[in-house]
């Protein structure tokens, strides 16, 4: 993470690079420019002094070449920084003189001839590049005839009139060729001599002031900043000392109203607490006197308690006889034709229709002793007696006493080396085999029944899980409700037994239920201490 300072710095930085680049760059296209200006005015001169010359005229004019070595020696004289790349002078009829400077390794057929001007003006060439890949600034112009002036036109001047311009007779052509391999050593010169060092300059005394400005704007805010720890820590007698006249005097102005408001509050706070304080001492009070009325509310409670069980008792009362007359009925009618079918000598042509009528006997008798043994346990109040049990032998035991019907998929997991627990394996193995005729009373169609034996921290937990109706969110919380029941025959007692075996053996017993998916069952129960 950067400091505001650091981002600052890397930010005006950058800024000031840019601008010194772009500095330069900009005095290096003015200097470019004014070097090539100069040339430009060099060629001007020596092509004009060539052209006005009275012996390059006369040599012109009568061809002979030999009036031409004074004007040439008087321009290569004017030449001391050797620009001259070559020189051309001509007529109408051929090139009178052409040469090339020593230093240059061009031949002067490649550098046009410049024929058929109608113009006296200069003709300028830009960086006219040779087959070579030498590079010239050309500069050529037509050698004109002295122009001579009749009475006529002397007269014409003296009376105000402009005469018609006659036409300039063209002798011949100069033409010269200037090299910018100077013009590039004293801008290579100005680069390193004075644009380099100037950049240098302007980012070097630029970072210099960022670093000034900087610390002049950072610093504060960092003694800001130092003092908002202080004050984070509690020490709000902290007051930050700048009076300038900007935006960071003004901020730490308003800093120090805050400070002030929040130490106001924080004494206001301290008051409050101190309120607070003795009124939890008075609370406390009271709180002990609650102790004594909530142990005798308790007391009350269990007086309750024990007034409601009386009416539950009651109520079973009535169940039982509304539950047992229908079976005990079935009972009566089935013996009643047992008997009558028993003194008839054709009992062995009806085996099979006997053989039914008795399995309804035992079915309805089982179901009656089971609703006496769920009341009977219900109704019991004494403490389990417990021994170190294996409870993977109950959980056979469970499967042993039960009929799992051929379209339901059993699958039991026991992890192995779990430890005893202290159970009364009677009553654990009531609440498996509940558990269990449940899960399997939810799938008439078939599906999975699994029993998972772990052990979770101090607990041993066996989880029952069936892939059945599942059980509504609306009736979750009434499972264990006694006499509640969603089956069309039964009591609703085997839930609420089941908890209450539980919870004398100081465990607990979770449901996990989604409707249309199962239900899962979890039994905890402690494990025994060695």
């Amino acid at each position: 993470m950067f400091s505001l300072r650091t981002k600052l710095i890397l930010f005006m930085g950058i800024l000031i690079i840019i601008i010194g680049i772009l500095i330069c760059l900009f005095f290096l296209i003015h200097s470019k420019r004014q070097q090539e200006e100069t040339l430009r005015k060099l060629g001007t001169s020596l092509v004009t002094l060539l052209a006005q010359d009275n012996e390059v005229k006369h040599a012109l004019n009568y061809t002979q070449s030999a009036f031409l070595d004074a004007p040439i020696k008087k321009v290569q004289a004017l030449d001391m920084e050797e620009e001259i790349g070559y020189w051309r002078i001509s007529n109408s009829k051929t090139v009178m003189v052409e040469e090339n400077a020593s230093w240059l390794n061009i031949q002067m057929k490649e550098i046009p001839t410049r024929h058929g001007y109608q113009s006296s003006d200069i003709q300028l060439t830009h960086r006219m590049i040779t087959s070579s890949g030498e590079t010239f600034y050309d500069f050529s112009i037509p050698v004109v005839e002295k122009q001579t002036f009749s009475e006529e036109a002397f007269a014409a001047q003296l009376l105000g009139e402009i005469p018609a311009k006659a036409e300039q007779k063209i002798l011949g052509f100069v033409q010269i060729g200037l090299s910018p391999h100077k013009l590039n050593e004293r801008i290579h010169k100005i680069i390193l001599r004075s644009i380099i060092p100037m950049g240098v300059c302007i980012v070097f005394g630029g970072i210099c002031i960022t670093f000034f400005f900087t610390k002049y704007f950072v610093s504060p805010i960092r003694h800001m900043a130092s003092i908002t720890l202080d004050i984070a820590k509690g020490n709000l007698t902290r007051t930050v000392d700048i009076h300038s006249r900007d935006e960071i005097g003004q901020l730490s102005l308003s800093f120090n109203q805050m400070t002030k408001a929040l130490k106001a509050s924080y004494d206001e706070k301290e008051k409050i607490m101190a309120q607070l304080r003795e009124n939890v001492n008075n609370l406390s009070n009271a709180n002990k006197e609650l102790v004594k009325i909530n142990e005798q509310l308790n007391e009350a409670q269990e007086r309750l308690v024990r007034s409601e069980k009386l009416a539950i008792v009651g109520k079973l009362a009535s169940g039982v006889g509304h539950e047992l007359r229908n079976p005990l009925g079935a009972i009566r009618n089935a013996l009643f034709i047992i008997k009558k079918k028993s003194g008839n000598t054709c009992i062995s042509n009806d085996v099979q229709k006997f053989n039914k009528l008795v399995e309804i006997v035992e079915k309805e008798t089982d179901r009656s002793i089971k609703i006496v043994n769920d009341l009977l346990g219900f109704s019991r109040t004494a403490k389990p007696t417990v021994s170190p049990t294996n409870i993977c032998s109950i959980i056979e035991s469970s499967l042993s006493r039960l009929k799992i019907p051929d379209k339901i998929n059993k699958v039991v997991q026991v992890e192995d080396t779990l430890p005893l627990v202290a159970v009364d394996a009677n009553q654990i193995e009531q609440v498996l085999i509940n558990l269990i005729q449940n899960a399997l009373d939810a799938m008439p169609k078939g599906g999975w029944l699994t029993i998972h034996a772990r052990r979770e921290n101090n607990f041993l937990a066996v989880t029952i899980t069936d892939t059945g109706c599942g059980i509504p969110d609306t009736i979750k919380n009434k499972i264990f409700d006694p006499l509640f029941t969603t089956k069309p025959k039964g009591m609703g007692l085997g839930l609420a037994i089941s908890s209450n075996i539980i919870q004398r053996h100081e465990g607990s017993i979770d449901l996990k239920s989604t409707e249309g998916e199962g239900a899962s069952f979890t039994v905890k129960l402690p494990i025994t201490k060695t």
